[in-house]
């Protein structure tokens, strides 16, 4: 698939478009005949026609990742071996970086030249734009492309941490995605505790469809490691990715250990007073809350009929497991 001519200005005396009807509500599309099948950019990664956010540390090498997605989707080649259905022309606007920063990156990322994509700096006569522009609209809806920002904060031009103010620049996005675009918007994370995911408003992270943060690992103070943690998906379950780059081969997907299911705090206490047998109320929750389950927790689930107690020392009760072997009745020390 050829990419559409991107236009950087309008044609000299080109006239005005006409105003758009106005949507009658009997006139609206019913939902149940529209075509809802999931497709994919990058299979089981980025959705088409959704809103995609990556943020990360500034030079962990998000910009590295968001290049070698470019080039992948550009030119319909498979991502750390997720498909790529069809080539499809990409615009990435760069609000960030030199063009020196922007062609090494493609030479060690290995893509070629390709009219599919276009990346538009400020080396260019005009600085590029937001998601808001006509040119932008147009290019949308005529060539379904993937739009890249890099990043959140060079085209915003309002109060991160204002959810009116941040919704509404956001809403530019949205407006994309219903015209067929795939967005992907590259943000940064913050230093507090809140904001290892994203900085700024949680309006941010209402907006998109599909979220990633990005950490890396360093080699020789170079590009290294990156793994991509999703931390929402709306269209399907999130993946968490791993990758190795090397200037020979670019990105190459790493296996992602995994993780065993999390147990529920029932079964950590009941694990706990198996294999601790005859424990009292303050080493079970010693040994509890080291596995995340609070005091509170513990207490009310000892109340349960699954449990039982023999008295040791004054008001002292050591449990064990009514299903376990039975311990006798001791006489009560106060009798």
């Amino acid at each position: 698939m050829s990419a559409a001519p991107i236009r950087l200005v309008d044609p000299a005396g080109q006239p005005a478009a006409p105003a758009t009807p106005r949507l009658e509500i009997a006139a609206l599309p019913s939902v149940w005949e529209m075509n809802s099948n999931v497709e994919w950019l990058v299979d089981d990664m980025i959705p088409r026609s959704t809103v995609n956010l990556i943020s990360a540390e500034s030079g962990t090498g998000k910009t590295w990742l968001a290049h070698a997605i470019a080039g992948a989707v550009a030119h319909g080649v498979s991502f750390l071996g997720r498909t790529v259905d069809r080539a499809t022309p990409v615009l990435y606007l760069d609000g960030e970086n030199p063009l020196v920063v922007v062609k090494r990156n493609l030479r060690d990322l290995g893509i070629a030249a390709t009219p599919n994509l276009h990346i538009w700096g400020g080396w260019n006569a005009d600085n590029p734009p937001g998601p808001d522009d006509d040119r932008i609209v147009r290019y949308a809806t005529e060539a379904k492309p993937l739009l890249i920002w890099d990043s959140l904060v060079e085209f915003a031009h309002c109060e991160e941490q204002s959810s009116t103010e941040m919704r509404e620049f956001m809403n530019h996005f949205r407006h994309l995605a219903h015209r067929g675009a795939t967005v992907i918007v590259l943000h940064h994370t913050g230093k507090s505790k809140a904001s290892k995911q994203y900085r700024g408003s949680s309006d941010i992270k209402a907006s998109v469809d599909t979220a990633y943060v990005v950490t890396g690992q360093e080699r020789h103070g170079k590009l290294h490691r990156l793994t991509m943690d999703p931390f929402k998906s709306r269209i399907a379950p999130g993946q968490k990715f791993a990758m190795e780059f090397s200037e020979r081969h670019g990105f190459t997907a790493l296996a992602v250990p995994q993780q065993a299911p999390r147990e529920d705090p029932a079964s950590t206490v009941r694990r706990i007073v198996r294999d601790n047998r005859l424990s009292n109320g303050t080493r079970i929750k010693e040994l509890a809350k080291a596995s995340g389950v609070s005091k509170t927790v513990v207490d009310d689930l000892l109340k349960g009929e699954e449990y039982g107690y023999e008295r040791g020392r004054g008001p002292e009760k050591r449990y064990f497991l009514r299903e376990a072997a039975p311990v006798p009745d001791l006489p009560d020390p106060g009798v």
